[in-house]
């Protein structure tokens, strides 16, 4: 994008305008964000319907709830706030693909699965040991 510069100072006037639009536009910006992420979860759950599959936040939700985990707990094994996950499980967010390979990790299932949903009520299934196996131990 490219910066538009100005070739004369502004008025007193003009100045107050400027920051009173800016600011209005910082008041509405959550609001207007909200929307947006509700349109896309929305498109993104629709999507997965029509393709007759679930979407990547409600097959995160059953992983975990398969797992007997809370989104406490899941966020905490992946390193992401609890916030986000609920993002996520919401659709309101997609996971860039370091973050969706964590939460595959202490979902102990591989990513393939997690984005096919498949293995999603087998915890111990022979790829999500090795997933397990994979995840970094904690400092004692």
């Amino acid at each position: 994008m490219m910066r538009v510069t100005r070739s004369r100072r502004l008025t007193t006037e003009e100045a107050a305008e400027y920051r009173a639009v800016r600011e209005q536009i910082e008041q509405e910006k959550p609001e207007i964000t909200a929307r947006i992420r509700r349109q896309l979860a929305e498109r993104r759950r629709e999507e997965a319907g029509r393709a007759g599959i679930p979407s990547l936040g409600q097959r995160l939700r059953s992983a975990r709830e398969a797992r007997g985990l809370s989104q406490v707990t899941l966020a905490a094994e992946a390193r992401i706030s609890q916030g986000y996950l609920s993002q996520l499980e919401q659709d309101e967010r997609e996971p860039t693909l370091s973050i969706a390979a964590r939460l595959a990790m202490a979902l102990a299932m591989s990513l393939d699965d997690l984005a096919a949903g498949v293995g999603l009520s087998a915890p111990d299934s022979p790829a999500g040991r090795r997933a397990r196996a994979r995840l970094p131990t904690a400092p004692a």
